[in-house]
């Protein structure tokens, strides 16, 4: 199989070393050489890392229009452009597997149905939770299932800042500077400390998991930027632990979704608790198989380049291709589910009626633990002159 790969930053670049260093084995297992023929790249004459022997290099996409291949590996970014040269190459009849994430949650419903009439395949498994085979594990490995819920540590960055946050006590700005001294966070770190990379990741795994298109206005965002340790360490003492999750839901009652991502407090108790540092991890509930966890590296050049060759590889050997395309737009409504909350106020309220633990009360300060409440009872705790801030808690 002959294969262009476009982009060559860090998952390209993993893409090419992985393929040299487990040839004999790729080739073994689905009884073929898969073969680079061409890499697209900004600048030709760039140095490279990797080693790009017999690889035609090129910043004309026109030549990776008219070479010889059979499959494209998409890992250079961009949403609008991005897809007119993917959907180009769907029409050729060349499958297409990307990791971009981006323009995935803007046209994969289009994109899809562009490659199932042309009989190519889309694939998409390290767009989502890095190395991580939980696409594959919602759509083969559980779709006897009517899954119900999806939560998960979908950014390795956030997730990083919140543990030394917790853990070594250090403020936000502290640790977001560490995160972009060990590569962790880009010099504008917006989209993966407001929330934006986990919205596009909680969308695609949605979709797959319900059945249903979303738009990415359906998903609310709420980042981690604003968090102060102090509440952190006041959580930790009262059990729980703070997670940046992006979680959706199917209500059962009325075929509704409900979708988001902000900080949730986990109790300790909870799997999802105990992923640290730049991990992600995924958390599945089903009607069969009951509640399932996917755990792995959310990022990096060789765990990226995992994902993205294991699909090329299930391409290789399938006889047939087609995509999975949702059968109806999904109806997303708030979460009215009632439940507790951390709550911090400057005062003691004028009314606590909702107060389950009392945490703190001091002259300026006041924390508790919420009895179950519902939105619109929070919204009316906020209210109060002296309300801060609430975060929501997961048993």
């Amino acid at each position: 199989m002959n294969i262009a790969l476009l982009g060559l930053g860090t998952v390209g670049s993993g893409v090419v070393e992985l393929l040299q260093l487990n040839q004999t084995h790729i080739s073994q297992a689905i009884g073929e050489q898969l073969t680079i023929t061409h890499v697209y790249v900004n600048n030709v004459n760039k140095e490279r890392s990797v080693d790009l022997t017999g690889i035609t290099v090129t910043d004309n996409i026109e030549t990776i229009y008219e070479s010889d291949i059979d499959l494209v590996i998409e890992v250079m970014g961009g949403i609008e452009g991005t897809r007119d040269i993917i959907a180009k190459f769907l029409t050729k009849g060349i499958h297409v597997v990307t990791a971009n994430k981006d323009m995935l949650a803007a046209h994969i419903d289009e994109l899809s149905q562009i490659a199932n009439q042309h009989s190519v395949t889309l694939a998409y498994e390290a767009s989502t939770a890095g190395g991580i085979p939980v696409i594959r594990g919602i759509q083969t490995g559980l779709n006897s299932n009517r899954i119900n819920q999806v939560l998960g540590i979908l950014n390795g960055t956030s997730n990083y800042i919140l543990t030394r946050m917790s853990q070594d006590g250090w403020d936000y700005q502290t640790a977001l500077t560490k995160a972009q001294e060990l590569g962790y966070a880009e010099a504008d770190p917006t989209n993966d400390v407001e929330g934006y990379d986990a919205q596009r990741k909680i969308l695609l795994l949605s979709r797959l998991a319900y059945n249903k298109s979303l738009n990415l206005e359906d998903v609310s965002v709420r980042g981690i930027s604003r968090i102060e340790v102090q509440d952190l360490a006041q959580a930790a003492q009262a059990g729980y632990t703070m997670k940046l999750l992006g979680t959706s839901r199917l209500n059962e009652a009325d075929n509704s979704v409900s979708i988001n991502v902000e900080p949730v407090l986990l109790a300790s108790s909870h799997q999802l608790a105990h992923v640290n540092d730049a991990m992600n991890s995924v958390f599945v509930k089903g009607n069969g198989v009951g509640e399932a966890m996917f755990y792995g590296p959310g990022a990096g050049g060789l765990a990226t380049a995992s994902a993205v060759v294991s699909d090329v590889m299930n391409i290789a050997t399938q006889s047939q291709h087609f995509n999975f395309l949702p059968t109806e737009k999904a109806r997303v409504v708030a979460d009215t589910t009632a439940k507790a909350y951390y709550i911090r106020l400057q005062a003691a309220p004028t009314k606590a009626d909702w107060v389950e633990t009392e945490l703190v009360n001091d002259s300026d300060r006041f924390v508790a633990v919420s009895q179950a409440i519902t939105p619109t009872e929070l919204a009316e705790i906020s209210q109060d002159a002296a309300f801060v801030v609430a975060y929501p808690i997961e048993a």
